[in-house]
């Protein structure tokens, strides 16, 4: 599709939107947001197992009195869309070629083009993505009027609405901009997942700053192999108006992106990592690029002393948080208050005063000495679980008792990391209990036992296994000892669990202080 159709085809779409629409109403692809008189978009996304296709709703939409239905002409399903098909002579029902690849384009000029009244921060990566997103929002402070839009939901950090995934639909994003645009906000740290990107979630949506945190195993099930998913979050950065590309160098693709990237962008790029990971770029990159590298000085019950050097400064700060993967999460913060020029003053204050992410390395109960040390943790891949394992190892051996780790995998996604995981968690906990994440439409025993397939025969002994997760962290308190530490890995701050269907209200951090009470 050349330019110039793709602007006829915009023209006519805007027409027709103008005409027969109510400028007040919305645009979804999802018919449980739709109201009457609101647009339905229809269209397909992803591919294999991970294909979706919404047409199949374009009779519920038409049911609910929507004014219009964009539908993609493209690749019908014929046993599965039938009955969407026997609807499509409603004159509400408009075809548009491929309407999936320019659907976030449609929506973002239906709602106004709000991320060009935005200064949209995009935060891409396996793991740490909410914890750079919420704490760029607590580093920039209120003056700067920074929203939040992620996992956890979006708008301020203290006020969030959720919608139940990292980054939503093409329409839902645009409208969600446009919420918080009209709610003043100047800055939106968000979460851009790699489903989003290779959908095309966020392609109307103007990026002045991307950061990327890492890569790991995560989310096969959809890309298939780890080069189509690292393909998928580097089209962040080939983006040709980005004004920032913050990388970790600490990790090896951000390397590979930083050697491609220097010199080729026309992005500030700013690097972060130790100083041994910046010297393998060459002279001219590093010339070419600003570094922030730090070095770990000491590591205290408030946190960890960092040791900051920039090409032009350097400066101590105590990152209030455990975990190396924490210090290179601030650094991204710093890296990016430091692109947006904050003073290094307000930089050492602002770092110092963050808050924990709930769900992300959360301790319950810290301080109480007659209690195990008590950790809720989001780490849901091999590499997250690593990382908060090893973490947690020093500091229970501190206590003089045992790593204790309670964790299960989610049913219905990437099932190659299940047993890696398992071998992950004795490699390096002294106890593992096995148990049910969000088995969505798999069964729990099932889940659990590909978990167990990563775990020598040697190693079972050290291995329980209790299918419900309530009776699994009750338990666990119960027979730990005071010395212990026990870390609840895999929901984070997750508040239901899923279930043939369905969600449920659970909370690790609530079973965890029931389970606290019950001890004393």
């Amino acid at each position: 599709m050349n330019s110039k159709n793709l602007s006829s085809i915009f023209e006519d779409i805007e027409n027709t939107l103008y005409s027969q629409v109510d400028r007040g109403a919305n645009l979804s692809a999802d018919t449980r947001l739709l109201a009457p008189g609101d647009v339905f978009l229809a269209y397909p996304v992803g591919f294999g197992v991970g294909l979706s296709d919404n047409r199949m709703h374009i009779p519920t939409a038409l049911e609910k009195g929507v004014a219009l239905v964009l539908y993609d002409t493209e690749n019908w399903l014929e046993t599965e869309l039938l009955s969407a098909r026997e609807v499509l002579g409603d004159p509400r029902c408009i075809p548009v070629p491929d309407l999936g690849k320019i659907a976030s384009e449609i929506a973002n000029r239906w709602y106004g083009n709000p991320s060009a009244e935005l200064d949209i921060i995009g935060v891409t990566g396996t793991n740490g993505k909410t914890t750079i997103t919420h704490w760029l929002a607590q580093a920039f402070g209120k003056s700067h009027l920074t929203a939040i839009a992620g996992t956890m939901g979006y708008g301020s950090i203290d006020d969030l609405q959720t919608t139940g995934y990292t980054t939503p639909d093409a329409p839902r994003v645009q409208r969600m901009l446009a919420e918080l645009r009209e709610q003043k906000f100047k800055t939106v740290a968000m979460e851009v997942s790699s489903h989003a990107l290779d959908q095309g979630r966020v392609d109307g949506v103007q990026i002045n700053t991307a950061i990327f945190s890492n890569l790991t195993q995560d989310h096969l099930d959809y890309h298939q192999d780890m080069a189509a998913y690292e393909a998928a979050k580097f089209e962040l950065f080939r983006r040709a108006n980005l004004k920032n590309i913050v990388l970790n160098l600490e990790d090896e693709t951000g390397l590979v992106w930083a050697q491609k990237l220097i010199g080729h962008s026309k992005a500030r790029i700013t690097v972060y990592g130790q100083a041994q990971h910046f010297a393998k770029l060459t002279e001219d990159q590093q010339s070419k690029s600003f570094p922030v590298l730090y070095e770990l000085k000491a590591i205290s019950r408030s946190g960890m002393l960092v040791k900051v050097d920039t090409r032009d400064q350097n400066f101590n700060l105590t990152i209030p948080t455990l975990g190396g993967f924490n210090i290179q999460n601030a650094l991204a913060v710093i890296s990016t208050l430091l692109a947006y020029a904050m003073p290094v003053e307000k930089i050492i204050k602002n770092i110092e005063q963050l808050k924990s992410v709930p769900g992300r390395m959360e301790m319950i109960n810290l301080g109480d000495k007659l209690m195990p040390l008590t950790i809720v943790d989001f780490a849901h891949t091999p590499d997250g679980l690593a990382k908060t394992l090893n973490t947690l190892l020093p500091v229970a051996k501190q206590r003089g008792g045992q790593l204790i780790c309670v964790f299960g995998c989610g049913g219905n996604r990437d099932m190659a990391k299940r047993p890696l995981m398992g071998q992950i968690a004795t490699e390096i906990a002294n106890k593992v209990i096995l148990t049910s994440d969000n088995p969505r439409n798999e069964d729990p025993m099932q889940i659990i036992t590909s978990i167990l397939q990563g775990i020598p025969e040697n190693e079972k002994s050290r291995v329980s296994v209790l299918e419900d997760r309530a009776f699994a962290i009750l338990n666990t308190v119960r027979t730990a000892q005071v010395n212990d530490v026990i870390v609840i890995a895999g929901k984070g701050h997750e508040t239901t669990q899923e279930v043939m269907g369905k969600k449920f209200p659970f909370s690790d951090q609530d079973h965890l202080r029931l389970a606290l009470r019950r001890v004393v």
